[in-house]
């Protein structure tokens, strides 16, 4: 590499890195909260633990602005969403009546993203209504809040916390064709113990494989391919939209929104070329979005950019999850596994097809997992 290549490269990594900063602090803060760990709490586990460099070093930057942060609330005589949680537990603790006897059922929705402070609410609620039923629905494969303090533990091992449950699978899939639903059945599979097992049957029994367009681009022309990337997928809607799909009908993801030169280029050549791309619903746009916003959205087309071993990739090796992990209490989220069902959701919000985009030296794990549920095509230069 020339010294201009290698400045261009890793200025690129680290400027991203610095502007994350800021969200990686805000979600160590709000893990912190959820397990009830204030700053001096966290001090303790650090003295305590065994910790990697990069950990300490992190923790030490997000305990001084975390304590900023608290002294800022408590000035300003304001909570937030995290503290008015652990405030109401510690008031159900306190005061014996408060809402005892007030409730015969719980229903919650979306189980999957429950975590350590929410579940602790309902245990408390749980004990004020001792003849209340609580009736929960969710989908374990589909847990992608890691970052929130979502705690799978208490989904997969519901029995540990709530007694005598009675468990109800809903096995048919209404959306997808049976291609996808059973690649999105083999995606799981490899995160072992950690999902529950279960079987997904489609409705609709066509079966049309997964197209992987992959790039001969090399590491170093990553540019390049993200633009190639870009120009291909835009052709490749301009063709349906032509065969009368309509624009909210076809669906652009990726992993994370924050790769400037792909985001950039799909923004111009679908400008160039009289598309229109929206990250909101709009029936008169294509949707172009992350895959944490996409959940629980779906679209006939579906395309899925940068499955690579990259920085934006899946799994994403910008995001970190080790750094929170001081904030953590008891089993740590395995990072692979929550990135295994982000590429599940993705892969499952289509209900036709599904086209992805990889560099094929950088090819992503996630692929190789699939590998009898696709078809591979070279991306032409």
């Amino acid at each position: 590499l020339s010294y201009k290549e290698l400045v261009e490269r890793v200025w690129e990594e680290c400027k991203a890195y610095v502007n994350s900063l800021a969200k990686h602090i805000g979600s160590f803060i709000v893990i912190a909260k959820t397990y009830s760990l204030a700053p001096d709490d966290i001090k303790v586990k650090l003295k305590k633990e065994k910790w990697s460099q990069k950990q300490i070093a992190f923790a030490n930057i997000a305990l001084s602005l975390y304590e900023l942060y608290q002294l800022e609330l408590k000035s300003s005589n304001k909570i937030d969403f995290c503290d008015m949680i652990n405030l109401a537990v510690n008031k159900l603790k306190t005061d014996k009546n408060l809402l005892k006897n007030s409730y015969d059922h719980i229903l919650i929705d979306e189980f999957q993203d429950i975590s350590t402070q929410r579940y602790n609410l309902i245990k408390e609620l749980m004990k004020k209504n001792q003849d209340c039923k609580l009736f929960c629905v969710g989908d374990d494969w589909q847990s992608i809040m890691g970052f929130s303090g979502a705690n799978l533990d208490f989904f997969v091992n519901f029995k540990e916390y709530f007694p005598h449950p009675a468990r109800t699978d809903l096995t048919i899939n209404y959306r997808s064709v049976k291609s996808i639903v059973e690649t999105g059945s083999e995606i799981i599979k490899h995160n072992g113990e950690s999902q529950l097992k279960k079987k997904a049957i489609a409705k609709d029994d066509r079966e049309l494989k997964i197209t992987i367009f992959s790039s001969k681009h090399q590491e170093s022309y990553r540019p390049s391919y993200w633009r190639q990337t870009a120009r291909h997928c835009i052709d490749e809607i301009e063709i349906f939209l032509k065969q009368k799909y309509k624009p909210n009908e076809i669906m652009i993801l990726t992993r994370i929104m924050k790769n400037r030169i792909l985001i950039t280029e799909l923004k111009e050549y679908a400008k160039e070329k009289k598309i229109r791309l929206t990250e909101e619903k709009n029936r008169d746009s294509v949707r172009l979005m992350s895959v944490h916003k996409s959940k629980g959205l779906q679209a006939k087309i579906v395309f899925i950019l940068n499955v690579d071993k990259d920085l934006y990739g899946f799994p994403c090796e910008l995001e970190n999850p080790d750094i929170y992990e001081p904030a953590i209490e008891g089993r740590r989220n395995h990072h692979d596994e929550e990135e295994r069902r982000l590429f599940y959701v993705a892969i499952t919000r289509a209900k036709e097809e599904v086209f992805i985009y990889s560099q094929k030296c950088k090819k992503s794990k996630f692929l190789n997992e699939i590998e009898k549920h696709v078809v591979e095509w070279e991306l032409p230069f």
